[in-house]
């Protein structure tokens, strides 16, 4: 069993605990019925997705239409679970694996994806926004096609509705605006249901 501590140290222990195969062991806890547990797990995946090579484990296999692993799966499902510390743990590694461009590819292809996002936008608590904020922000900016699935949904009336909320934490619009900042980027955004046009600035995101 994992022990109650989940805050891993620095590279070299990431490293060692997937020498000696401790991701396994992680994962399939994250699978157990106690909420201790899960969550002692899923708070260990977010501490672990800082590593490259663990992100790696989170990418679709080649060849595979970018068909999202089990694994990932599992860690976008818990980021609708009952549990408030879940939830916020989940979010944290989808924050952290969503740095990977390819894993993107596979975030977009979950069957739930839309409908769990659109719940949670929902959401006011500042800590699990913030995070969906940043997962959202690097979804749209990793690769168009990923772009195109979110901007095409009502996910991002969400987005453009959230951007005219006052009183917004500066981290918060840092994250709005990097999704509309993309969004342009790709040319993806014309116009909104209010005939609102955007004029699409080549040079974003380039810097």
């Amino acid at each position: 069993h994992l022990p109650v501590r989940t805050r891993v140290g620095g590279d070299s222990v990431r490293e060692r605990i997937m020498r000696e195969g401790g991701c396994h062991e992680i994962e399939y806890q994250q699978l157990e019925d106690s909420d201790a547990l899960r969550r002692a797990a899923t708070e260990v995946i977010c501490n672990m997705a800082l590593s490259e090579k663990f992100r790696e484990r989170y990418r679709p296999e080649k060849d595979s239409g970018d068909t999202p692993p089990d694994r990932l799966k599992a860690v976008f499902v818990f980021c609708s679970d009952e549990s408030y510390h879940i939830r916020l743990a989940a979010l944290g590694a989808m924050a952290y694996l969503t740095s990977d461009t390819e894993i993107c590819k596979g975030v977009v292809n979950i069957g739930s994806f839309i409908e769990v996002v659109k719940e949670l936008i929902l959401v006011e608590d500042p800590g699990l926004r913030h995070r969906l904020f940043v997962m959202l922000q690097n979804l749209i900016a990793s690769d168009k096609a990923v772009a195109e699935k979110i901007i095409n949904t009502e996910i991002f009336e969400c987005l453009l509705a959230l951007m005219h909320t006052p009183n917004q934490a500066p981290a918060m619009k840092a994250a709005l605006d990097n999704c509309m900042k993309a969004a342009k980027y790709w040319g993806l955004i014309q116009k909104n249901p209010g005939d609102m046009v955007y004029e699409v600035d080549p040079s974003v995101g380039q810097n």
